[in-house]
């Protein structure tokens, strides 16, 4: 349950043998490559990023045109050296995209005639009434004319044109449009177009070889429609039973000519100089001796391995190592930000807290079962990580409900069972034990607080960070301020004296002095200068600051006072839906009541209370003691396209 520990590697030989070694890498499935020019700083950037042109770019392109859908994918597959080189897969692909050239263009033919088809039908459909020769209308040389539509309110406004030399004939009125034409000679049709614009006509054109009545022209145009997509049925099957013969081939040049692009386009990312080549990047410490024995294999190259350079202006990358109770939590670790790699995984600390605290928030033996079955089925079947998350704290959630004595809602089911054991204090009903939950909660919010406390304290001092580690507010100082503080109330609240008053004072002062001065006492303690802007600026500033500290330490603390808040909710919302059912009366009524209230409540309550315990982790717990400004170990791997669907979606293969 820590931070993965890494080598990095520095891979060096002969160019001619790069891309040998960039496939090596690519074929470990553990390598995290970095700029080797950036690592290594100026004195090497001369030959840093050098790129000449892809040689398998055009091969790609030429690829894309076909409908790779059809393709038989593997990605996979280890692809075989000079298996396909560039000319090979250019050759295969004009002679695939040759055999079906002549049935794309008349496939484009007719799909484009089916549309015109569809549309002309439309069209002639609002003309069945018309009794004219749409043949003769066609032939006309003297007089031009447009068919269309246009709005019912435009058809008021033709008598300001009158006088104008056109006249428009309307067949057909429907949803507030007139259809018709309108007729012109060939000298003003430019004029009269400019005018039925105007008037927001829309034009549709009509076939050319249209003839008869728009009745019978309708009927022939179905009969050609139909002709039309029997050929095209046809076209396609040809077209589908060529890439059946080719998909394969079509796969396996796809694959190896994106493998190699992509093995291509790592070549940026190292430093090329006299005929040498260096890549350098991180693995797993634990695969050292597996990716040794493939580097050995490449002649002319060597690889050698070291710790993570911890002066390197470039942070190594992070892969967190989690147990099997925290793995799925690690999910909202990365959502906030992954730990530096001198850092520490927070994954087990809130693992723990997140699984505790949702439960005190949402007990109930029977939902949380149901919650916890819910989740083992979605990382089970459906591998959702967030399954994983719900089956935990499920758990705890039935846990919890077991002391609160509530099973699905039933606050008193659990009764008999705890008369029998001779516990006294359980059952913990909510409504009735109002002070143990709010104080409780906020007892256990300064338990948490100080363990927050106690980590920045640790992970700080390992970085020599005395600022924050000794003097800062969630430093020592702010630990023994804090904790003065608490204990003061505490003996207020119990009517005890826990800490003496005497003694209590003094700490007060003097950690809020130390807060104050917190800067130059570090600077002080790292044998660094401290410089100061000026001293009327330092004291308004650290003033200011410790006046946030005294704000932060007790919206943080009064913050979870929610915990027990969503507590008194839960049992209030559950006491609604008895009401409810008791309402309603029936025992088949009750029972649908119960169940639909159970699932209301479990679906609505359920998810406020994981969002609340989420903002509970990310502000009050981790804005003390985490800074997640690390980078994810991320492999170098192919992409390949999945066309199986969309031709814009994609999977990652490691291979």
């Amino acid at each position: 349950m820590s931070i993965e520990k890494l080598e990095l590697v520095s891979i060096a030989g002969a160019l001619p043998h790069l891309n040998d070694a960039l496939t090596a890498c690519l074929q470990s499935g553990v390598f995290h490559i970095e700029n080797a020019a950036k690592l290594l700083g100026s004195a090497e950037d001369a030959g840093a990023g050098r790129s000449d042109e892809n040689p398998y770019g055009e091969a790609l392109r030429a690829l894309s045109e076909l409908d790779l859908r059809q393709a038989k994918m593997n990605p996979a597959a280890e692809p075989l050296p000079g298996e396909f080189p560039p000319e090979k897969i250019l050759a295969e692909t004009e002679r695939i995209s040759g055999s079906m050239r002549e049935v794309r263009a008349e496939l484009a033919e007719i799909r484009k005639k089916i549309t015109d088809y569809e549309s002309s039908a439309i069209h002639l459909e609002h003309l069945k009434q018309a009794d004219i020769d749409l043949g003769e209308l066609v032939k006309c040389r003297h007089i031009v004319y447009r068919f269309g539509r246009m709005p019912e309110e435009s058809m008021q406004k033709l008598d300001f044109y009158s006088d104008a030399d056109f006249v428009f004939q309307s067949y057909y009125t429907a949803h507030e449009y007139v259809w018709g034409f309108y007729f012109a000679t060939p000298e003003q049709i430019t004029a009269v177009d400019a005018v039925m614009r105007g008037l927001l006509f829309e034009r549709y054109e009509l076939p050319e070889d249209i003839s008869g009545t728009p009745e019978q022209a309708l009927a022939e145009m179905r009969t050609r429609l139909s002709e039309k997509k029997s050929r095209l049925t046809e076209l396609e099957q040809q077209e589908k039973q060529i890439y059946q013969n080719e998909a394969e081939l079509l796969g396996k040049m796809y694959c190896a000519a994106k493998y190699q692009s992509e093995v291509h386009k790592l070549r940026s990312q190292c430093v090329i100089a006299n005929g040498k080549f260096n890549l350098m990047g991180y693995i797993p410490a634990a695969e050292q001796a597996a990716f040794e024995k493939r580097i050995e294999k490449i002649p002319q190259v060597t690889a050698s391995f070291e710790a993570p350079w911890s002066d390197s202006k470039v942070q190594p990358p992070v892969r967190l190592k989690n147990g099997w109770f925290s793995r799925p939590f690690s999910m909202f670790v990365e959502m906030y930000g992954l730990p530096n790699y001198n850092g520490y995984n927070p994954t087990p600390f809130v693992a723990i807290t997140y699984t505790l605290l949702f439960g005190i928030m949402f007990g109930d033996l029977g939902q949380g079962l149901v919650i916890a079955l819910i989740g083992l089925i979605l990382q089970k079947k459906k591998g959702i990580t967030l399954g994983g998350v719900m089956a935990r704290i499920g758990i705890s959630s039935a846990l919890f409900g077991t002391l609160y004595g509530s099973v699905f809602g039933f606050e008193e089911a659990l009764d008999p069972l705890w008369e029998k054991t001779g516990i006294s204090f359980l059952p913990l009903h909510a409504m009735e034990n109002m002070n143990v939950f709010v104080y409780g909660a906020v007892g256990l919010g300064a338990v948490i607080i100080v363990i927050s406390m106690l980590i920045n304290i640790i992970v700080n001092l390992r970085r020599h960070n005395y600022t924050e580690g000794l003097f800062g507010n969630n430093g020592v100082a702010g630990l023994a301020f804090f904790t003065t503080v608490m204990l003061l109330i505490v003996g207020l609240v119990a009517g005890k004296t826990i800490m003496p008053t005497a003694a209590a004072v003094p700490v007060i002062i003097v950690t809020l002095l130390l807060m104050f001065f917190r800067e130059p006492l570090g600077h002080r303690m790292a044998h660094k200068r401290y410089e100061s802007e000026g001293i009327a600026d330092f004291i308004a500033g650290n003033f200011f600051e410790c006046f946030e500290f005294l704000i932060g330490y007790t919206s943080n603390t009064i913050s979870f006072i929610r915990v027990g808040g969503f507590v008194f909710s839960h049992a209030g919302l559950m006491a609604v839906v008895m009401t409810i059912a008791d309402m309603i009366g029936g025992d088949q009524k009750s029972i649908v009541t119960v169940i639909i209230g159970n699932l209301i409540v479990m679906g609505f309550e359920g998810l406020i209370v994981g969002i609340q315990v989420m903002r509970l982790e990310f502000y009050e717990i981790f804005s003390r003691c985490y800074d997640g400004d690390g980078r994810p170990f991320t492999p170098v791997s192919v992409s390949f396209d999945d066309f199986s669907e969309s031709k814009q979606s994609g999977q990652t293969a490691n291979v």
